[in-house]
Parts: C-alpha cells; sequence; structure tokens
C-alpha cells in the first residue's frame, strides 16, 4: 500500500516508540496459534520446526501459515532479511521454504511471557548480551591490536545458573537474533551484532533498542513546488553564477524539448521517468574539469573545493549528494531491482517507496532538486574571490 507521509511534527523517538508498540502489540488469534505450534515444537525436540509441517498444522485449523507469518508486526526490512519480527522463517525472498525452519525471536519470547521456559530463556540471552556489552569495551584499550571480544554462551550460563539445561535452545535463538548479536553456533560464541550496545535487563528496554536501531529516520522536511519554472530557474542562476566565478559555462542546455518537460507536471510512470532522464542528464553533463568520476556533478565538489577556499565544503557536499539520488532512482527504472540504497534515495527525495502517486512524486523531486541547486548557486556566490 502507499507510504504515507508521516505529520511533519513527527519525531524519531515517536517513530522508535511507534515500533516498539507494534512488536509487541497484543497477537491476533491465529498469530497467537502459529507462535504456539512453533514454541511446542520448539520445547519438545530443542529445535524449530519446518516450515511445511507449521503450514499443514495451520491448514487443519482453516488458516494460511504464510499469511499468517506475512501478518506479524515487522520493522528494518532494508536490514533484516524479511524484517525483524516475533516469528521469522528461512527461505528465498520473501517466501518461506518448505524444509527451512519458522522460528522464533526475542519478540517472539515476548509474547511467551507466561511461560517459564520462555522467561528463563529470555533472561539468559539478555545477560549474553550484557557481557558481549562489556566484552566489546575491551577495544577501548586496545587502539592498534583487535582484541577477541567474543564471549562463549555457555560459560556466561554456568556464571549465571551453575549448569545450562538451555544451552541449546538459547543457541537456536542467539542463531537468528540479529541484528541484537552474531552468534556462531558452532562454537556457541557470539558478539554484539549491529546495536552499540545491549545492556538490557529486560525484555522491553531490549525491544526498545531494537526498534531504536532498526526505525526510519525522521521523514524529510515536506517542500511544496508551486511554480513549473523555478527549476529551471535556479539552474540558470548556479550557471549565471558560474561562469562569472570561472569564466565558463556549467550548464549544457538540452534541446528545447527536453528540457521543457522540466516545467511540466506528470500524470503517469512514463511521464515521471522522462522527467527524471532529463534531469539526470543536465546534471551529468555539468561542464566540470576532469574525467572522473564519469558525472561533472559528482566532479564539482572536488573542483570548487580546489578552487575556492572559502567555500564551504559541507554545503556543497549535501547538495550534490542529494542530486546524485535522482540518479539512483532514474537507473532503478531501467534496472528494476530492489536495493537498500534505493529506499534510501526516495526517502531523500521524500518520497513513498514504491511510488504510487507520480505526480506528487516528481513535485517533490523537483521541489528537492531546486532546493539542492539553489544551495549550490549560494555556496559559490558566497566563496568566490
Amino acid at each position: 500500500m502507499p507510504q504515507l507521509a508521516a505529520p511533519l511534527s513527527w519525531s524519531v523517538a515517536h517513530l522508535e516508540i511507534d515500533a516498539m508498540t507494534a512488536l509487541t502489540d497484543p497477537l491476533t488469534e491465529e498469530q497467537r496459534l502459529l507462535l504456539d505450534i512453533v514454541w511446542t515444537t520448539f520445547v519438545e525436540h530443542e529445535r524449530f520446526p519446518n516450515f511445511f509441517h507449521v503450514a499443514y498444522r495451520m491448514r487443519k485449523h482453516g488458516h494460511d501459515a504464510a499469511k499468517v507469518l506475512y501478518s506479524f508486526p515487522v520493522i528494518g526490512h532494508d536490514q533484516v532479511s524479511n524484517g525483524y519480527r516475533a516469528v521469522g522463517w528461512w527461505g528465498h525472498g520473501f517466501t518461506p521454504q518448505s524444509d527451512g525452519p519458522v522460528y522464533l525471536t526475542m519478540a517472539g519470547l515476548y509474547h511467551l511471557q507466561h511461560d517459564q521456559m520462555a522467561r528463563d530463556l529470555a533472561r539468559g540471552l539478555l545477560a549474553y548480551m550484557q557481557q558481549m556489552t562489556r566484552e566489546q569495551d575491551r577495544i577501548l584499550d586496545s587502539p592498534f591490536d583487535l582484541p577477541d571480544i567474543d564471549v562463549n554462551l555457555g560459560e556466561v550460563l554456568k556464571e549465571i545458573d551453575g549448569t545450562s539445561p538451555l544451552l541449546e535452545r538459547m543457541a537456536q535463538i542467539a542463531d537468528r537474533e540479529w541484528p541484537g548479536m552474531r552468534f556462531n553456533k558452532t562454537s556457541l560464541t557470539g558478539r554484539i551484532g549491529a546495536l552499540p550496545s545491549a545492556d538490557c535487563d529486560t525484555l522491553d528496554h531490549y525491544l526498545a533498542d531494537i526498534a531504536a536501531h532498526l526505525s526510519p529516520p525522521a521523514p524529510p522536511e515536506a517542500l511544496s513546488f508551486t511554480e513549473p519554472r523555478s527549476l529551471l530557474r535556479a539552474l540558470n542562476f548556479l550557471d549565471v553564477t558560474y561562469e562569472l566565478v570561472f569564466g565558463e559555462a556549467l550548464v549544457v542546455p538540452p534541446p528545447m524539448d527536453r528540457s521543457s518537460l522540466l516545467a511540466l507536471d506528470v500524470d503517469d510512470e512514463a511521464a515521471y521517468n522522462s522527467g527524471l532522464v532529463v534531469l539526470t542528464d543536465i546534471l551529468r553533463d555539468f561542464k566540470v574539469p576532469g574525467r572522473s568520476p564519469g558525472s561533472g556533478l559528482l566532479r564539482l565538489e572536488e573542483h570548487l573545493a580546489d578552487e575556492l577556499p572559502a567555500l564551504d565544503r559541507n554545503a556543497v557536499h549535501q547538495a550534490v549528494q542529494l542530486l546524485d539520488q535522482i540518479r539512483v532512482i532514474r537507473n532503478s527504472a531501467v534496472h528494476p531491482k530492489p536495493r537498500p540504497e534505493l529506499a534510501a534515495a526516495h526517502h531523500a527525495l521524500g518520497l513513498g517507496f514504491p511510488v504510487r502517486d507520480f505526480t506528487a512524486a516528481w513535485d517533490s523531486v523537483r521541489a528537492h532538486a531546486e532546493r539542492a541547486v539553489s544551495n549550490l548557486q549560494e555556496a559559490i556566490q558566497s566563496a568566490r574571490p
């Protein structure tokens, strides 16, 4: 479904709270049934069941296991395979593999806190990650040689309980608990994953940290686009300023029938892609000395920094990087393959991904491009000798 723009008053903290709330919201009857099937099998056999088994048992209750799996609240699609959720699966892409496991994460244990074993597993894994957090601090005392910061799960459990009856089950969960930890099931050792630390004593605290790490950044500022010729005017101002400073033009004007597309609204995907192509070509063809990289836009920052000592390089860098996101989106229309950088490019330009409203998307691209081009012009103007 379309990604709706969040209100501008939303903050990153608000998004984190929403994400954590989603992970801990009460489960539906179907979700609870699937969770219980996975959990009871895991308790009995010390292994997670394969999808074909879960699918058959769910079908006997009148449910489609895949649809129920997809329905669990999820965060971090761009950072975790199939996203982080209470119950995950192994498979190629979004489809569970028949002979692949259906497994629980720490978020799954949150929904099983009525069960003593689930509470013990959560307590042990939290203690394990606390020890990992302390162990990685050894890096502070070793600026040249990377210390061994892997932590043995069995040793931590012995320190807690003296014995480790849940070691195998805990290892099964730890093996799939990314981004919380990176675990080697063969050696039973691991270290902190993508989180800065995991010094948490409750599941609520841990899931809040997971949500904070995996939540999307705050939405970019919404820019209004009211004047169809404003982007063309901004490119002209940039070209004039550049020529005043360097004595030669920067912008290579495309034929009128192409440049006019920047001033026209669009109402379908084809027109949207045509506009992206024209804008990307103009930026690529900037007449900047040098040959590498191949895009004139991407050579611009270094050239300006070499020639203008008073240049606000950070402002130029940000403007160039934002304009280059248009190239990323334009290339995706030619080579449509989902990639994390593609989602990031859409976000930078105020777009949902995938694009549903091409008229609004084109307005947003032009508005952000106009601001970035204007920032380049102002940076050159301010730094001129």
